[in-house]
Order: C-alpha cells, then structure tokens, then sequence
C-alpha cells in the first residue's frame, strides 16, 4: 500500500501523495465524470433499454473501441444499423447474420470476414449459455483467482470458438491476459456492464463486484498513470493496468474503475495543458501530475517510489 510505505523525505511523503492523488482524482470527476458520453462508444449499448440488447451492444462496441474515435463511432453506426432494432434478437434468430448483412463493414484491419466471424461467435455463446453474463459466470465457478484468470476464462471460450481461420483476427479480438495484454477493450467491457449509476455505465451484471474491475488501459490512461506517478511500468501491459489500478484503489477500494472515463476524458478531449505549461494550473489533475507544476513532482515520485517497493 502507498499509504504504509516508509521512504525518504527527499522523496516525498507517501501519506501526502495519497492525499494529493484523491483530491486530483475528485477534481477529474468535478471536471469530467458527467462529460457527454454521446462521442464514446458507450452510447450504442446506452440505446437500448432492454438488459440483453445492451448486453451484447456493450461487447460488440466495446470489442471494436480501437483507433480512431470518429472511425469506431463510423464503424459501430454500421454494425448496428446492420444487426437491426435488437442487437440480441438478432444473433439468436432463427438464422445467422449471413454475410451479406456485413458487407463492406471492417474496422482497420478487421476484415468483413473477420467481423462476420466475430457476430457468429457472439452468437454461438448466447445460444449455449443464454447471455455473456452466463458465460463469464461459468469462468468464475471453474478457475479460481481474479480479474485476470475470470477474463482470460471467458476470452478463451470465444477463442475456441473462433476456431483457425484468420487467427490474427481473432486472437486480437479475443487477447489472452495471461500473456501480458492489457485486454483494455474487455476490461472496459466489463467496466461498463458492471458499474452504473453515473449517467454513463450500465450496471446490468452482478457476476461481480466493481471492487474486482481492472482500469481499461488505453494510451490515455497508460499516459495519465505516468504522469500521475501512479506506475513505473513503460509498456501499457496488464501489469501496469494493475499498477494504475492499485493506486485507484488506494483511494477508493469498492469502485477503483470509477476515475477511469474522467481522466481519458483529458487526454480524448484535448484537454491537457502541456503544451502551454503555465497553465497547467487550469488542469484539475495538475497538483498530482509531475509534467505540470513543481510542486506536482516530489509527490509523482513518492507514489513511484512506493510502488518499486
């Protein structure tokens, strides 16, 4: 824990640090925890009432949230128009989205075929076990552990499904944690289904607590984390999702994923100051970020000191 750490005064006080983390942590909710969600991928899955369409809403937009923002938003409106006024109804149909509903819809190197595969497979879990929820459940039940091995449980099943055609599709779309992959679609995902309540998740699942959620790892979040002093990992792997998430549950250990969509918010919005670094003052995560003030540093580094420990 940062907070029972014992390092030198030159190196900032760890109790301090934890103090300055929450309160930036709070000024990144104040700021952006009620920012629009209409321009995040969240939105498909928010447009259905019904808990099932969201559901699978949910894993299909979070499972394609890679590159471009205005490509992912172009691409999903794709998806969704193809698979109808119920995402749900329609991959347990009587038939199968068949190609042809898919045509022309890849996502950079997703390939038609590729996405074809993916909706089949998406398909193939409902109908065996009735919902996504179901299918991670039966993970938990069979491997004890955590976030990680419940994830790679679930994940592992759609890779079985996929089969051997185009693996690097399918391995991308399906990532094993326990090679190291942050799995930042997956977690978010999960991050979606498990907390609500603040205008921008669902909160439709109870497999799990959101005290279990790891923080999606985007360049977003892996930049803010070291900036923030909250990792002193340089490769954005489960690892350091785990470091970043760590220090989130330092402050808050009943919801540690709850700062996550402010604090991207930053980076997705442009609203990092770095560039003109006299106002860094303006940015609500600049008391705890070393690239802002000063002052900001013997604090980043009592929290990196404290997690090489």
């Amino acid at each position: 824990s940062f907070r029972h750490r014992r390092i030198s005064a030159q190196q900032g006080d760890p109790v301090a640090a934890t103090d300055a983390l929450r309160e930036a942590l709070s000024a990144s909710l104040r700021a952006y925890g009620a920012a629009d969600p209409s321009a995040d991928p969240v939105r498909f899955p928010r447009r259905f009432p019904d808990r099932a369409d969201a559901e699978v809403a949910a894993f299909v937009a979070a499972s394609f949230a890679f590159g471009n923002v205005t490509q992912i938003l172009r691409f999903l409106d794709g998806v969704f128009r193809a698979l109808g006024p119920s995402p749900h109804g329609a991959l347990t149909g009587r038939r199968p989205v068949s190609p042809s509903q898919v045509a022309g819809l890849s996502h950079r190197f997703i390939s038609c075929r590729g996405v074809h595969r993916f909706l089949l497979c998406v398909r193939a879990a409902l109908l065996e076990y009735g919902s996504l929820e179901a299918l991670y459940r039966q993970g938990m039940a069979r491997a004890e552990g955590g976030a990680r091995v419940w994830l790679a449980a679930f994940l592992s099943w759609f890779r079985n499904e996929w089969g051997k055609e185009i693996p690097r599709e399918g391995n991308f779309l399906f990532p094993d944690p326990r090679k190291g992959s942050a799995c930042k679609r997956h977690n978010l995902f999960l991050r979606w289904v498990v907390r609500g309540g603040d205008g921008v998740d669902l909160g439709i699942w109870t497999a799990l607590s959101p005290r279990h959620l790891i923080v999606p790892l985007d360049t977003h979040m892996a930049r803010m984390g070291r900036w923030m002093g909250l990792t002193v990992r340089t490769v954005a792997d489960w690892k350091m999702a785990e470091e970043i998430t760590g220090a989130f549950r330092e402050v808050c250990p009943e919801d540690p994923a709850r700062f996550d969509f402010a604090l991207t918010r930053i980076g997705i919005l442009k609203a990092c100051t770095l560039a003109s670094r006299g106002r860094c003052i303006l940015c609500p995560i600049g008391d705890a970020c070393s690239m802002g003030s000063e002052n900001a540093r013997p604090a980043a580094w009592a929290r990196r000191t404290a997690a090489r420990k």
